[in-house]
């Protein structure tokens, strides 16, 4: 009950413009760090029509906070991704995610451990042996800590995620 609630409080948020905010407003990654930042509907599926398709793995970072006191100099960071096949396993030493899946749906494998994928001696690729498959679809949101890995395995026909990162 608790994910539906948080769910439908992220999309209501997400749905309604500020007030005295158009609806097809421009993202600015460098907003007041004093005040509050909108991320509607609107702007998602504007930067999401914006990403390449060809890139499997097509990202724009919407808003960045920094802070000098982490490794990675920011507090943290809001992109909206898209995933498409092939796609590499990965692991953040020192940054956590929060994926909420605002359309299409898949399989997301965490935990486990990153293999090398080696065809003729050569590594082409990495993914996650062992492991746990989350089925995700719109509305879902998933936590990974720094340190797990994580590897989109299915599409349907593509995953769009807004992800909160948060580097420690």
């Amino acid at each position: 009950m608790r994910t539906i609630s948080i769910t439908a409080a992220f999309f209501l948020l997400a749905s309604v413009p500020a007030a005295g905010q158009e609806a097809e407003s421009e993202v600015n990654t460098t907003s007041d760090p004093t005040r509050a930042f909108l991320l509607s509907a609107a702007d998602v599926a504007a930067t999401a029509a914006e990403l390449d398709a060809n890139i499997a793995y097509a990202n724009t970072t919407v808003l960045e906070r920094a802070d000098p006191a982490t490794s990675t100099g920011l507090a943290y960071r809001l992109a909206v991704d898209r995933r498409t096949p092939p796609q590499r396993a990965a692991q953040h030493a020192a940054e956590a995610e929060l994926w909420a899946i605002v359309g299409g749906s898949g399989a997301i494998t965490t935990d486990g451990r990153i293999v090398d994928i080696v065809e003729n001696g050569e590594t082409v690729g990495r993914r996650i042996e062992g492991g746990t498959v989350h089925q995700v679809s719109q509305g879902d949101f998933l936590v990974i800590p720094e340190g797990v890995p994580h590897q989109v395995m299915e599409f349907d026909p593509s995953l769009l995620i807004v992800t909160f990162e948060f580097p420690r």
